[in-house]
C-alpha cells in the first residue's frame, strides 16, 4: 500500500462537510425561504370565514349569559355609503352618573378574538343582536374590498340560529 505525505494511506476517510457543501445548502435553503416567507405574511382569511368566527364566538358569548351585538360603526359619517367596520359589544352594567349609586345598562365594546376586519362590511340591519337564549337577529351582511363597487361585493345571510350562509357574488 502506498502512503502519501504524512503516513496516511491513499484512502482519505473524510468526517465532515467541506464549507462549499454547507454553503451551497444554505442558498438553496435561502432561496426558498425568499420565495415562501412573502406568501405567508401576505394571506388573510377570507371574508366568509372571519364572519362565521365572529358569528360563533358572539354566539358562545351570548349562550354564556351576556347579550351580544354587531353594530356598523361608518367609516365617514360624511358619505352617505353605508359600509365601514364591524364593532362588537356587550351589554354591561355601568354606574348611572346623574343618580350615584344606581346601575344602568349599556352597550361596552368586546375584544373579539377573530373580528371581522377592515373596512367594506355592510349589516342590514345595521345592528345584529345576538340573545341569551342561543338566537340572533336575521341580517344580510355584504363585504366589498375597498374601491371596488357595490356589485362586486360578497353576500353572506345569518340566520336566526347563527349560522352564515355564503350568497356569492352580488349581481
Amino acid at each position: 500500500m502506498a502512503e502519501t505525505r504524512g503516513g496516511c494511506p491513499d484512502k482519505k476517510r473524510r468526517s465532515g462537510f467541506t464549507l462549499i457543501e454547507i454553503m451551497i445548502v444554505l442558498g438553496i435553503v435561502g432561496l426558498l425561504a425568499a420565495m415562501v416567507v412573502p406568501r405567508i405574511f401576505r394571506y388573510s382569511e377570507p371574508p366568509a370565514v372571519l364572519l362565521r368566527r365572529t358569528a360563533e364566538e358572539a354566539s358562545s358569548l351570548a349562550l354564556s349569559g351576556v347579550s351580544i351585538r354587531l353594530r356598523l360603526e361608518p367609516v365617514e359619517s360624511g358619505r352617505n355609503s353605508r359600509r365601514g367596520r364591524i364593532v362588537a359589544e356587550a351589554l354591561t352594567k355601568a354606574e348611572d352618573p346623574a343618580v350615584p349609586g344606581r346601575e344602568r345598562l349599556v352597550w361596552s365594546p368586546v375584544k373579539l378574538t377573530y373580528p371581522p376586519t377592515g373596512e367594506g362590511w355592510r349589516l342590514d340591519p345595521e345592528i345584529v343582536y345576538f340573545h341569551t337564549d342561543g338566537s340572533c337577529t336575521p341580517a344580510r351582511i355584504s363585504w366589498a374590498r375597498p374601491g371596488h363597487s357595490e356589485p362586486d361585493a360578497e353576500m353572506f345571510w345569518l340566520t336566526v340560529t347563527g349560522y352564515i350562509f355564503e350568497r356569492g357574488r352580488r349581481k
